[in-house]
């Protein structure tokens, strides 16, 4: 296992393929980009670079990753400081489900991408040592993570990585298909912390970053005042009721490619970009 561990992680670490945003961010060190979008999925498939690009003639950029909530995104806020990855303005969409009443360490699912570098990168290190309730057994036991985050870092992302195969440049993934559970709704839940929240916020004042706080449309939305109160009292831009036909939606928690461009350009409009 200590062999196979060295192995999975000196290719990852030295390989110049990139196949996830992670590995982009330790590849692309020194950059600049006028607008740096943060998140999930909600991210990932929602906001369209490529069209704030053509009519905007800016440069933007989507690090969304599915499956990733505010603890990942916070590191991933860090990598991009680190690595001097700057932006004019980064944008960070706030998962409903990120902000659960309940604190402390959790299973970041989203985490896989940074797994590799857990051992060779203090700032993953540091920061997983707070957040995840997995840390010991990602640190201290040979090969775990590899086996725990397989579909996305396991024998078949090495075999991709070493064959060469490289990742379509365009970050952002548009969904085709259309959502057709028209009665189904997106329940919101009653209590929310906005203590990570607020750690971020510090962070990017501390480090000169301008960050602008938002959040995706769900559809059909339910038992939503508590969490439009929450966004009003922590400045999060709120748009989970921003779009209300079916034909926008994947699901209830995803836009198709149709919705991501009304949104994206709802985006575009209403942030001046």
């Amino acid at each position: 296992m200590i062999i196979l561990d060295l192995i999975f992680t000196q290719v990852y670490f030295h390989t110049n393929v990139i196949r996830n945003k992670v590995q982009y961010v330790f590849k692309n060190k020194n950059t600049q980009f006028d607008y740096i979008f943060l998140g999930s999925s909600r991210v990932e498939f929602h906001i369209n670079t490529d069209l704030i690009d053509s009519i905007t003639q800016k440069k933007s950029l989507n690090l969304g990753i599915s499956g990733q909530s505010l603890p990942e995104n916070f590191l991933m806020l860090k990598l991009l400081n680190d690595n001097e990855i700057k932006a004019k303005r980064i944008f960070l969409q706030v998962d409903e489900s990120s902000l659960k009443s309940t604190i402390g360490k959790r299973n970041l699912l989203g985490a896989s991408y940074f797994m590799p570098y857990i051992n060779l990168n203090s700032s993953i290190k540091n920061h997983m040592k707070i957040y995840d309730a997995n840390y010991k057994y990602d640190v201290y036991f040979p090969f775990y993570r590899y086996i725990k985050y397989n579909p996305k870092i396991g024998y078949r992302e090495l075999l991709l990585t070493l064959g060469g195969k490289k990742r379509a440049d365009n970050f952002f993934i548009g969904l085709k298909t259309t959502f057709d559970k028209k009665n189904e709704t997106y329940q919101f839940v009653k209590k929310y912390n906005n203590s990570l929240l607020t750690k971020i916020k510090e962070y990017a004042k501390e480090n000169n970053i301008q960050i602008t706080l938002y959040t995706s449309p769900y559809y059909n939305r339910k038992n939503n005042q508590e969490f439009d109160l929450f966004c009003k009292e922590n400045n999060i831009i709120n748009y989970t009721g921003s779009i209300k036909s079916i034909k926008y939606f994947k699901d209830l928690g995803h836009l198709n490619n149709k919705g991501a461009r009304q949104f994206t350009l709802s985006i575009i409009k209403n942030f001046g970009l």
